[in-house]
Protein backbone atom coordinates (compact mmCIF):
# COMPACT_ATOMS: atom_id res chain seq x y z
CA UNK A 1 0.00 0.00 0.00
CA UNK A 2 1.33 3.69 -0.94
CA UNK A 3 1.57 6.21 1.47
CA UNK A 4 -1.41 8.80 2.27
CA UNK A 5 1.57 11.40 0.82
CA UNK A 6 2.26 9.48 -2.40
CA UNK A 7 -1.53 8.43 -2.40
CA UNK A 8 -2.29 12.74 -2.28
CA UNK A 9 0.49 13.77 -4.48
CA UNK A 10 -0.08 10.80 -7.39
CA UNK A 11 -3.58 12.52 -7.53
CA UNK A 12 -5.67 9.66 -5.97
CA UNK A 13 -7.00 12.00 -3.36
CA UNK A 14 -8.75 14.96 -4.90
CA UNK A 15 -7.07 17.99 -3.50
CA UNK A 16 -4.32 17.07 -5.88
CA UNK A 17 -6.27 18.12 -8.93
CA UNK A 18 -6.45 21.83 -7.89
CA UNK A 19 -2.67 21.48 -7.33
CA UNK A 20 -2.80 20.80 -11.34
CA UNK A 21 -5.02 23.73 -12.22
CA UNK A 22 -2.19 26.29 -14.39
CA UNK A 23 -2.40 30.01 -13.98
CA UNK A 24 -3.05 32.49 -17.17
CA UNK A 25 0.68 33.13 -16.62
CA UNK A 26 1.89 29.50 -16.34
CA UNK A 27 -0.18 29.45 -19.55
CA UNK A 28 1.09 31.54 -21.66
CA UNK A 29 4.82 30.82 -20.49
CA UNK A 30 4.08 27.07 -21.37
CA UNK A 31 2.84 28.55 -24.82
CA UNK A 32 5.93 30.53 -25.08
CA UNK A 33 7.77 27.08 -24.51
CA UNK A 34 5.79 25.07 -27.08
CA UNK A 35 6.16 27.61 -29.78
CA UNK A 36 9.81 27.84 -29.11
CA UNK A 37 10.57 24.13 -29.38
CA UNK A 38 8.91 23.77 -32.56
CA UNK A 39 10.73 26.98 -34.36
CA UNK A 40 14.46 25.14 -32.99
CA UNK A 41 12.62 21.63 -34.15
CA UNK A 42 12.33 22.73 -37.90
CA UNK A 43 15.97 23.24 -37.74
CA UNK A 44 16.88 20.22 -36.67
CA UNK A 45 17.86 17.03 -38.18
CA UNK A 46 16.30 13.73 -36.92
CA UNK A 47 19.29 13.26 -34.82
CA UNK A 48 19.20 16.07 -33.68
CA UNK A 49 15.53 16.26 -32.35
CA UNK A 50 16.01 12.74 -31.13
CA UNK A 51 18.59 14.33 -28.84
CA UNK A 52 16.23 17.28 -28.04
CA UNK A 53 13.10 14.60 -27.26
CA UNK A 54 15.74 13.05 -24.46
CA UNK A 55 16.70 16.27 -23.17
CA UNK A 56 13.23 17.19 -22.44
CA UNK A 57 11.91 13.54 -21.32
CA UNK A 58 14.83 14.08 -18.60
CA UNK A 59 13.74 17.40 -17.86
CA UNK A 60 10.24 16.14 -16.92
CA UNK A 61 11.71 13.56 -14.71
CA UNK A 62 13.76 15.90 -12.88
CA UNK A 63 10.74 18.29 -12.39
CA UNK A 64 8.58 15.62 -11.47
CA UNK A 65 11.24 14.37 -9.13
CA UNK A 66 11.58 17.73 -7.54
CA UNK A 67 8.28 18.31 -7.04
CA UNK A 68 7.23 15.48 -5.57
CA UNK A 69 10.57 15.85 -2.86
CA UNK A 70 9.00 19.58 -2.00
CA UNK A 71 5.92 18.31 -1.80
CA UNK A 72 6.54 16.23 0.66
CA UNK A 73 9.11 18.44 2.73
CA UNK A 74 6.16 20.95 2.93
CA UNK A 75 3.23 18.87 3.88
CA UNK A 76 5.38 17.59 6.34
CA UNK A 77 6.20 20.82 7.92
CA UNK A 78 2.75 21.71 7.92
CA UNK A 79 2.01 17.91 10.02
CA UNK A 80 4.89 19.40 12.17
CA UNK A 81 3.34 22.95 12.60
CA UNK A 82 -0.19 21.28 13.51
CA UNK A 83 1.39 19.34 16.07
CA UNK A 84 3.85 21.35 17.43
CA UNK A 85 0.22 24.15 17.46
CA UNK A 86 -2.21 21.33 19.54
CA UNK A 87 0.63 20.21 21.77
CA UNK A 88 2.56 23.07 22.96
CA UNK A 89 1.61 26.12 24.77
CA UNK A 90 0.25 27.92 22.12
CA UNK A 91 -1.89 25.36 21.00
CA UNK A 92 -3.11 25.59 24.90
CA UNK A 93 -3.84 29.11 24.54
CA UNK A 94 -5.93 28.57 21.57
CA UNK A 95 -8.02 25.89 23.03
CA UNK A 96 -8.22 28.52 25.67
CA UNK A 97 -9.63 31.40 23.54
CA UNK A 98 -11.76 28.85 21.92
CA UNK A 99 -14.08 28.08 24.93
Amino acid sequence: MDSVINELYYGNICPVEQMGRLTPEARTILKRIHENVEKLEESLNDQEKAILHSIQDDRLELATSVGEKRFREAFTLGARLAIEIFTTELGNQYSDNME
